[in-house]
């Protein structure tokens, strides 16, 4: 063979293996979860097992619908199990079904309740993607931290806020949630989970909800809101931030 055909098949090869190695960092990257420990790091890099194929297919521009009931029913159940059978380290349990994309599948938004393996662990929040294909294989595409209103460069605020352990909307949340959006007219606010809270004279509490404006054919979307309790009882929506839905 030729000298400069040689160097030319050198060339190419090492470019082949240099894209490789650069699309492999990519889905190490996808997967790690911002502020996460380095044992939820390490499970979600192992359980991050998608082709090039599935990526493509399931990052097809589309529109994510919103159903009317957010509850973890027994399919969307399986679907969140299927997807995280092979995970180790943390224990993500589904709280919320948020949305659904037809791709060349489906792709699911779930929020979930993350708890590393370990004692005393504490939960967090998150928003879990997770592709299924036609064939009803699940798998996941991404794993991102929710942003707390108040919050800075993705931490919680300051003053002692606490992740609720538990997430479901009792009365007395529902209640709160109530009194806080009766004087924002222009939109209905439907409250999915509660997320959390700080004790700072009364309560700051942060509740997922489902925002729909009033008006004729208005889409819905979903919002960390933050309410202000005070300790006499009155309650004002403070601050709201809006929960983007989106794996590309």
């Amino acid at each position: 063979m030729k000298p400069e055909i040689t160097k030319n098949l050198t060339t190419k090869i090492a470019a082949i293996g240099l894209i490789g190695a650069m699309a492999n960092m990519g889905l190490v990257a996808c997967s790690r979860t911002p502020g996460s420990s380095n044992a939820e790091t390490e499970s979600q890099i192992n359980i991050v097992d998608i082709s090039n194929d599935e990526i493509d297919n399931a990052a097809i521009a589309g529109g994510w619908n919103i159903p009317d009931d957010q509850a973890i029913n027994a399919s969307r159940k399986a679907i969140f199990d299927k997807a995280m059978e092979k995970l180790i380290g943390v224990n993500y349990v589904p709280v919320a079904y948020l949305a659904s994309q037809v791709v060349s599948g489906t792709n699911h938004c779930f929020l979930a309740k993350a708890t590393v393996v370990r004692p005393g662990a504490t939960p967090r929040y998150v928003i879990v993607y997770v592709y299924e294909n036609l064939s009803k294989e699940c798998k996941i595409l991404n794993i991102e931290d929710i942003a707390i209103p108040g919050a800075r460069s993705g931490k919680a605020p300051l003053g002692g806020f606490t992740y609720a352990e538990v997430p479901a909307i009792t009365p007395d949340i529902a209640a709160v949630m109530d009194k806080a959006s009766e004087s924002k007219l222009g939109a209905t606010y439907e409250p999915v989970a509660n997320i959390g809270s700080q004790v700072i004279n009364g309560t700051n509490h942060v509740i997922l909800c489902k925002v729909t404006p009033v008006a004729p054919g208005a889409e819905s979307k979903f919002a960390m809101v933050q309410v202000a309790e005070t300790v006499d009882g009155k309650c004002t929506i403070t601050e709201v931030t809006d929960l983007a839905i989106s794996v590309t």
